[in-house]
């Protein structure tokens, strides 16, 4: 069973998953943010350098704003293919004072939601990614076969009494997973209701 770590920090919640083969962190902080990362990872024992793998939830400035700063550090960027087409608008979202660095397309790891689990496994880990749009187009959602599910913002209660809503339509999508905790990039680890 792997381990999951929260290393988020200011509202913000990042997770390490480990496993035996390997580490991947699930989203990353505002361009600029890298010493507050450094010490949410130290502060739980976990180095930079161990991480092999980095997966954004969707391309907003918190929780892709790091991106490129850590794929120089050795991380690989994992990219599903509702993702591609996100990531050089990221940039529309951060003032220049900032100092994003753009994100390279050209040397992700690039997996298809039909590939996913495959794909995990090689990392040790038993799960698949789905595009879950709700909160975004690009949105994905990590799911663990133990039923732990990282959502990013999809909004964890229906925002719309609406059938056809697309955050509604994700989270029905999550329960046919079987998912039974969600884990947001805001606020408490909570079930999925």
């Amino acid at each position: 069973m792997p381990n999951i770590v929260n290393v988020g920090y200011d509202s913000t919640n990042y997770y390490v998953i480990e496993t035996s083969a390997t580490k991947l962190l699930i989203d990353v902080g505002w361009p600029g943010t890298l010493p507050k990362l450094l010490h949410a990872l130290e502060r739980t024992g976990i180095a930079l350098s161990g991480i092999a793998y980095l997966l954004a939830t969707h391309y907003h400035p918190d929780h892709a704003g790091l991106a490129q700063e850590l794929k120089q550090k050795g991380l690989k960027l994992i990219v599903l293919e509702n993702q591609v087409a996100a990531i050089p608008m990221l940039k529309q979202y951060i003032k220049p004072k900032y100092g994003y660095v753009d994100i390279t397309l050209h040397d992700n790891i690039h997996v298809h939601t039909t590939e996913s689990r495959q794909f995990l496994c090689r990392l040790g880990m038993e799960g698949e990614i789905i595009a879950t749009p709700g909160h975004s187009d690009d949105s994905v959602t990590l799911i663990l076969d133990t039923g732990a599910a990282f959502i990013g913002d999809l909004p964890p209660v229906p925002i719309s009494d609406d059938l056809i809503h697309p955050a509604l339509q994700s989270l029905e999508r999550l329960r046919a997973y079987k998912v039974r905790m969600l884990y947001p990039g805001h606020g408490p680890i909570r079930p999925l209701v």
